[in-house]
Formats: structure tokens, sequence, C-alpha cells
């Protein structure tokens, strides 16, 4: 079977800009070419510099004159345009899914992408008997607004999600979306933060049935300039979104079951196929800094142990963690050692607790922690423990750093939300007491 080049496929339309340009230089090119992204050249070295980067710089307050080559950003993977998809498949990079395809020389010829690397694989496979409904059953659903909400905290929610866009509900049907593109401009329109998010979501929401098959998604994809799907249920409420590489993962399962009923020439694109599969998965439930639960996979145990504690009459405690100071930290070292001190964190942390128990990045510096059989007098001592951990803990580069900590027992009547809101009341209150304290809601203590 012929395994084309990259040379042949890439895209070599690429908008770049220079390390020497700024950020605002990037988001004008990005504007200008109507992209979501665009690669950053320095040398033979290729970042790429997207929506969510825009966003976070935009609420760390870096001024957009700032030079890029001051700026970190995520490097590209890059192949000479000689290989073959083979070696692209083992390149690919899930948070972005470019590959920078290069002369001998190291200059950039092209892009590709995982769309093309499947498409040139088996062009033949039709997927009408695969419906979208089968991609929720690894989704964790979609976050929504009410129209009034305003632009300032959608975009804090949207510089620590792992998603570019959310949905604008009233009840269960969707009135608008804002997508990547729409935050780039309101941003370079420089638009006030209090604006209401109704003012510059895309309405009304393009939708697709969740029985339509995965061909029909990727071609409905392909003659609209976005590159996800809201999904509805047959009442026409939205169950969940979609993205382009939600649908090529679930075509390269499909692919590489036929491919080894079929051709043992795939046997090496079937290994490495697995392989990604098993670190898609690993990506859907852990968070890429510091290796322990994202907030998904914490709110999905969540709810595993709260159906536990209403069937067992089982205690459950819920603890906040929120290192003090961090935006200082950040500012005076840089995000390099800002990162340092949240892995180093979350390490000491998962050491000191049990097996048993559920620890997960909740969003920036903030992190939970759910335990199990453990009312808020135990909990208390747990958080205490961590607290003076932290507290006698050296970090190499940033000194000292303490942490505030609030806590609450999980009761049978509760949401996740509900139970977070109460844990970060104590967790606030712990920081107006002075920091570096620990507060049980409902504790004797």
């Amino acid at each position: 079977m012929f395994f084309p080049t990259l040379g042949l496929i890439a895209s070599t339309n690429v908008i770049t800009v220079t390390v020497h340009e700024s950020i605002q230089d990037a988001l004008n090119r990005m504007h200008e070419h109507n992209h979501r992204s665009i690669i950053v050249s320095n040398n033979s070295i290729y970042y790429i510099i997207s929506t969510k980067d825009i966003i976070r710089l935009k609420r760390e307050g870096i001024p957009f004159s700032t030079p890029l080559s001051q700026v970190p950003l995520r490097v590209l993977p890059v192949i000479e345009k000689e290989s073959n998809i083979i070696s692209a498949l083992n390149l690919t990079n899930d948070e972005d899914e470019y590959i920078c395809v290069c002369n001998k020389d190291g200059s950039l010829y092209g892009l590709v992408t995982n769309s093309d690397i499947v498409a040139s694989v088996d062009p033949q496979v039709i997927l009408d008997s695969l419906q979208i409904s089968t991609i929720f059953d690894k989704k964790y659903g979609f976050k929504s607004f009410p129209p009034e909400t305003s632009m300032e905290e959608v975009l804090d929610y949207m510089k620590d999600s792992i998603s570019d866009c959310v949905i604008i509900q009233e009840g269960k049907n969707a009135v608008g979306i804002l997508t990547s593109k729409d935050v780039l401009k309101f941003i370079g329109d420089e638009g006030h933060e209090g604006t209401l998010v109704s003012e510059v979501m895309s309405s009304p929401v393009e939708t697709l049935s969740d029985k339509a098959s995965i061909n029909e998604g990727l071609e409905y994809l392909r003659k609209r300039p976005f590159k996800r799907i809201v999904v509805t249920n047959d009442e026409h409420h939205v169950v969940g979104i979609v993205t382009q590489q939600d649908l090529i993962s679930r075509t390269y399962l499909k692919w590489s079951q036929l491919m080894q009923d079929h051709f043992k020439q795939f046997e090496e694109i079937t290994q490495i196929l697995q392989q990604r599969n098993q670190h898609l998965s690993e990506l859907a439930t852990k968070d890429s800094l510091t290796d322990i639960h994202n907030r998904h996979m914490f709110s999905e145990l969540f709810v595993k142990e709260l159906s536990m504690l209403k069937r067992h009459a089982t205690k459950l405690a819920l603890v906040m963690i929120d290192l003090d100071h961090f935006k200082r930290i950040n500012d005076t070292y840089g995000h390099n050692i800002g990162d340092f001190v949240l892995k180093h964190f979350a390490c000491l942390v998962s050491s000191s607790v049990r097996e048993a128990d559920m620890f997960a990045r909740w969003g920036g510096e903030e992190f939970v922690l759910l335990l199990r059989n453990a009312g808020c007098d135990e909990a208390y001592g747990v958080g205490e423990k961590i607290r003076s951990l932290i507290e006698a803990q050296e970090f190499d580069g940033a000194g000292r750093v303490t942490c505030s900590i609030g806590i609450t027992e999980v009761r049978a009547e509760d949401t996740i939300q509900s139970a977070i809101e109460r844990a970060d009341s104590a967790m606030y209150a712990a920081k107006d007491a002075g920091r570096n304290r620990t507060i049980a809601c409902e504790a004797s203590v």
C-alpha cells in the first residue's frame, strides 16, 4: 500500500510571525486571516500561539507590545517533508494537532493535521454506521452560561478550561455560542470585561442531531468555517459539543479494526494508534502540568462517591486548597517557577494523602481533595497536616509558600456545585483571616 510523503499532503499556505514581533502583531495577523492560531517562527524552531494564549495573556495583564520571544509558547513537532505518514502519526501533538513539515535546511515547508493524515491512510472507509452519540460515552459534557453573564466571568473560566468555546443557554435551549474567534475579536476591539456575554456571542447556534453519523459530522464541518459541532437530542436540547478531533479519534478506532482485519502492512500503524488512544484517554482524565486528576475527572469521581454516600450513609469530606499569593510568584519569578511550584505542591500533597483519597487540580492554583470515610473533624486534621507540610517546605526559586484550606462535609442532598461553594467559602474565610490556615465550615474545632 502506498504511504504518501508529507510533502504531498502538507498545506503550504501557512501564516507566520517571528519571535521578534509582538503579541499585538500576532493578534492582528490572526484577525487579518481569520485564524484561531498562528505559527511563531524562530529559525528552525516553531511555536503556536492560539486563542487560549491570547486570553491567558490578556487576563494576566501582559502588555500586547511584549515580543513573542518573551512569552511562553508551545513548541510544535517538526518532521522533514520526505517522511511518510507513519512517522507523522507518532508525532501528532494532541493539544494542537499540528505538525510542522520542513525542508532539509529546517525552513518551514507547510503544516499537516490529524485530518490530513487520516484522509491519506484510507479515504475509502465510510463511517455511516457510527453515530455522533457514541462520542459522548467518553466526554464530560460542556459548559454553559446564561446570557446575562459578564465577559469577565466567562474569560476567567476559559483561560483554565480545556474547551475553547462555551454555550449560552436559556433553560436547556442554546441561544448563542462564544467561540475563540468571538473572544479574539472582543479582546482585539478592547472590549470592556463588564460587557454581557449576550453582546459578544454568535447567534443563532448551528446544531446537528446526535443521530447523525460521524461521516455526516465530518462533512458538516468541511462545509462550515468552524471546527466543532453543537449536538442536540430529539427535543432540540444541547447534549454536548464535539470537535473535529473527537470525530477523528473515533475514526482512528474504526480504521484500526479494519486495518487489523485486512492489511498486514498496517500492523505498525495499529500499534501507534493504540498507544495514541491510551494517551488521549490519559489526557481526558489528567491535568497536563501536575499529572494528577483534572477537574473533569474529579467531577465524575465526585458523582460516584456521592452515590455511594446516599446508598450506604458513609462520610465524605471535601477539601479546597489555594496557594497564597500565587500571582505574586508568577509576577516576581516568572511562569516557569510558578509551574514548578504547582508541580512540586501537587507531588507533596499526593504523597501525603491516602491512596483511596482523590486529589485533583480544580483550576489555576486551586486544588480539591475528596476524603472517603471522613467528616469535618478528620478532614481538618488532614488539612492541617498538608498546610504544615507546605509551610515547612522550601520551593526552589520561590522560597517559602503557604496555602489556605477550606473544608466541608458532603451531604446526601448535595451537588458538586453546592459542596464546592461551601468549601470555597471556608477557604476564602481562611484567606480573610490572614491566610496560611485551615477552616472547616462545619467542624467543632
